[in-house]
């Protein structure tokens, strides 16, 4: 009995050597001891819900241990009866640990009279390791074993419970373990700092040190743009959480800027919801048919369209640029009608009287009379020289004659796609909020291409025509025979035609 206290006390010993605090003494001499047995999982290890027919699933990394209670009697190891045991698990069935129960009875077996607890519990890792997921299922298993030493508060119809406990217990393992290491900042690209100076974001699990993301916050929050307050990974960009942003600004105030800033930034987007222009808080406002709104504060009626003094009788001036707007765009819509083109073909032209005049724009006219080239300063001094005329002529003594059509570079920028786009689509309310879409722009384009834009008269051609520049004297570039675009009518000679019946060179 002697020799069987001082193997059960060594084989206590060397268990504590080798797992550490798992072990834990549960009598005064040595005769009883518990173990806690924590799952090294495979990469990745699933967890799944099956709910009927619905099923859930999730990747983790820990797991509660499974606890194996041992009993040592008075004759273990030297007799042929093993310790009693028990195996507990808050989430494993009594079925599986009872299967389990039968495998450590079968290891004892092979081992009669040798210490046995560390095999009991290698043997317990490796069979759960021997799969890759734990499945949790509601469906009623019958359980026609009775094995009293398998014991588990696992129910089928706690399982949706069960798996939230899981999942809160493997970030809870996480965040410790994110404590413990030492980390890397892809902002500042400081390294080795500790988990207590780093912030892990919930939703995409980037991490950055607290410095960087509190710069961050800082920044946006005082430019207004917290709608902008996104993960700072440039492949991410997923919204951080309200939580997280306190835990990185560490100031009430600037908390409750950011709080305020978005409400107004959520506000924003609600359609029914408009800003009252006096007191400047939130007011519903009516239906699609009433521009009415009305300041529960202030008790001020106002337009919710143009901020004004609310107007029932007169039209709203915002409704009123639209109108214009549409109107200068059908106006430019029949002008392509009227030249019998399709979609592809319509655009096409107005691609190359874009095209026309931004060259119009960057030009200027020779001075000679009897030249009139159009001629692009790029750099260099004033002075320049016609290579058609040989004249030579300062840049800033040439006239600018195409005054009409710089006016529309001057209003809508130098990009000929974005004009196009403009032009093509129909304008919105939100054109009004911008300087992209001005009616002014498109009333130039209107009445730029109307005037610009004629059908070649050659009865067997009929292309349209774009004039560039100020000559009247136009050659189609399809049939390749002149013709005056004034009167359109057909030339042989310019010279007999121009100075008598038309201007050669007009705007």
């Amino acid at each position: 009995m002697e020799e069987n206290k001082q193997q059960q006390e060594e084989e206590l010993l060397i268990l504590r050597s080798i797992l550490g605090d798992a072990v834990t003494d549960l009598g005064d001499e040595n005769d009883r001891c518990e173990v806690d047995i924590e799952f090294q999982l495979p990469s990745p290890f699933l967890l799944r819900l099956i709910d009927n027919s619905n099923e859930l699933c999730t990747q983790i990394q820990n797991l509660p241990p499974l606890i194996l209670t041992v009993n040592f009697h008075d004759q273990y190891p030297s007799s042929t009866d093993s310790p009693t045991f028990v195996l507990s698990s808050c989430y494993l069935p009594r079925q599986y640990l009872a299967i389990m129960c039968h495998k450590l009875d079968q290891i004892w077996q092979e081992n009669l009279s040798q210490p046995i607890v560390y095999q009991w519990v290698e043997c317990l890792k490796e069979h759960f390791l021997s799969s890759n997921e734990l499945r949790l299922t509601t469906e009623e298993i019958d359980d026609e074993n009775d094995e009293p030493r398998a014991m588990s508060s696992y129910e089928p119809k706690q399982a949706s419970a069960i798996y939230d406990q899981l999942i809160a217990h493997n970030r809870e393992k996480e965040d410790e373990k994110f404590l413990l290491e030492y980390h890397e900042c892809p902002i500042c690209t400081s390294n080795n700092i500790p988990g207590r100076d780093m912030i892990r974001l919930h939703k995409c699990h980037h991490v950055f040190c607290r410095q960087c993301l509190q710069e961050y916050a800082v920044l946006h929050i005082n430019a207004g743009s917290v709608e902008w307050l996104l993960c700072p990974d440039a492949q991410c960009q997923l919204s951080m959480l309200p939580s997280e942003i306190k835990l990185m600004v560490k100031d009430n105030s600037l908390y409750e800027k950011y709080e305020r800033l978005l409400l107004q930034k959520t506000f924003d987007q609600m359609l029914d919801i408009v800003w009252c222009p006096r007191c400047q808080i939130p007011v519903i406002a009516g239906g699609e048919n009433d521009n009415l709104a009305l300041c529960e504060q202030c008790r001020f009626p106002f337009c919710k369209k143009c901020k004004k003094t609310y107007h029932s009788e007169t039209m709203c001036g915002r409704e009123l640029e639209m109108a214009l707007l549409k109107a200068h765009r059908r106006k430019l819509r029949q002008s392509l009608q009227a030249h019998k083109l399709s979609a592809e073909e319509s655009q096409e032209l107005l691609k190359e009287f874009l095209a026309v005049a931004k060259i119009e724009n960057t030009t200027r006219l020779c001075p000679n009379p009897l030249c009139r080239t159009p001629i692009e300063k790029n750099q260099g001094c004033d002075h320049m020289f016609c290579t058609r005329c040989q004249r030579h002529f300062n840049w800033s003594d040439a006239k600018d004659e195409t005054a009409a059509t710089k006016a529309l570079f001057d209003d809508a920028g130098q990009n000929v796609d974005q004009i196009l786009n403009l032009i093509l689509r129909e304008p919105t309310e939100g054109d009004l909020d911008s300087n992209d879409f001005e009616s002014s722009t498109l009333k130039v384009v209107s009445g730029l291409f109307l005037s610009r834009t004629k059908m070649c008269p050659y009865e067997k051609c009929g292309k349209v025509h774009v004039k560039y520049g100020a000559n009247n004297y136009a050659i189609c570039q399809y049939c390749k025979r002149g013709f005056c675009f004034r009167c359109l009518r057909p030339l042989i000679n310019d010279r007999t035609h121009f100075g008598r019946a038309c201007k050669q060179y007009s705007d």
